[in-house]
């Protein structure tokens, strides 16, 4: 099978799942050429230093390299066309996305061959719009095959975009191995450490996490919580904090060189999101042998073995997070069975050979 897959964003679950693919099929990956997932100011990296990296060399590589508002487009859009047309592709899969020039080569090339996976069902609380309503409209009416990360997820496509069902497969977020690239065995976990990782914003529940502190470092007075990222004014987090000796925090962009030191550390991490769809940190968690202590929204929980690769407990709720957090602090055996639970999980029904398998197998249906 020839697969192309068309992307503005998600550069690292693209790259795993092509990888993936390509054991099997001949696939082309369409980039714009951006490093916003990539880089900061204080450490860039192209994006084709990256996919020279981490991508496997038979994946063929093809790039839109202007900005969407430059007039070199209408060359570059046909430019692109022709040389994905030329590859005679089976299926375009495209990950949900801004570029209105993805959305045209999608159209030229024909909306019957197009498999849509759409991330964000609904724009999180406190998020602006990041998509226009009209691209997500088009696209999700107009492809042949939709996928989403969770039961959860299908039904609320189904609901608030009127998609039918029928259209909406169910796959996992894989796990993502693509971070051992950057892994050092040597650094030990820290039994009493904490994570909170990713983009900081309000639908992520920080506040809930930090209310839970003091109920935390009451039965474990070594407890301390680490917070590993950017995002929205971090002011008023830090003004909710009554006990700043307790947190390690890391409020800026994390380099994909870092998120494996984070994750090595940490003893277990939190996901006490108070809305969700899904989470590729969960996945990453996994990939290191970390339980999870998440709650219960979205389709989070169906990747959660509630009791084995972690916890799901109520959201807003600090007290039901501090105990299960506690749980899996004060108990080495059970913090040792759920590591190995979660390892097991990462490298059987979410790892990206079973996930491009299964991926496979819906491009194939009629």
């Amino acid at each position: 099978m020839k697969i192309v897959i068309l992307i503005d964003w998600f550069i690292y679950y693209t790259v795993e799942l092509a990888n993936a693919l390509s054991q099997e099929h001949d696939v082309m990956l369409v980039t714009r050429d951006h490093n916003y997932e990539l880089s900061s100011s204080f450490e860039a990296t192209s994006i084709d230093d990256f996919l020279d990296a981490c991508l496997i060399k038979k994946v063929i590589r093809e790039k839109l390299r202007y900005r969407q508002r430059s007039l070199k487009n209408f060359l570059e859009v046909m430019w692109v066309y022709k040389r994905v047309r030329s590859f005679r592709p089976d299926i375009i899969h495209i990950q949900e996305n801004t570029d209105w020039r993805i959305l045209l080569i999608a159209k030229m090339l024909g909306f019957e061959k197009v498999v849509l996976t759409v991330h964000d069902v609904q724009i999180h609380p406190g998020d602006p719009e990041g998509i226009p309503k009209f691209f997500k409209s088009v696209l999700r009416k107009k492809v042949r095959k939709i996928i989403v990360h969770g039961q959860f997820l299908k039904k609320q496509l189904a609901s608030n975009w009127r998609v039918p069902e029928d259209k909406i497969y169910i796959l996992p977020h894989g796990a993502f191995s693509i971070y051992k690239n950057w892994d050092d065995p040597s650094i030990k976990e820290e039994a009493k450490t904490i994570l909170f990782f990713g983009r900081i914003s309000r639908y992520k529940g920080l506040d809930i996490l930090i209310k839970a502190e003091p109920l935390i470092t009451q039965h474990i007075p070594d407890a301390k919580i680490v917070i590993a990222g950017s995002g929205e004014d971090f002011g008023p987090y830090e003004s909710l904090i009554t006990n700043r000796s307790r947190f390690e925090i890391h409020n800026r962009f994390i380099s994909h060189r870092d998120v494996p030191k984070f994750f090595r550390r940490a003893s277990v991490v939190v996901l006490p999101y108070i809305e969700a769809s899904q989470s590729g940190v969960v996945p990453i968690a996994y990939i290191f042998g970390k339980p999870v202590v998440v709650t219960n929204v979205g389709s989070i929980p169906e990747v959660v073995d509630d009791g084995k690769t972690g916890f799901v407990v109520s959201p807003n709720n600090p007290e039901d997070l501090s105990r299960a957090i506690i749980k899996i602090l004060e108990n080495h055996e059970l913090r040792k069975t759920m590591s190995a639970n979660a390892l097991a999980k990462a490298s059987a029904e979410l790892s990206w050979n079973t996930i491009a398998q299964e991926t496979a197998k819906i491009y194939s249906l009629n």
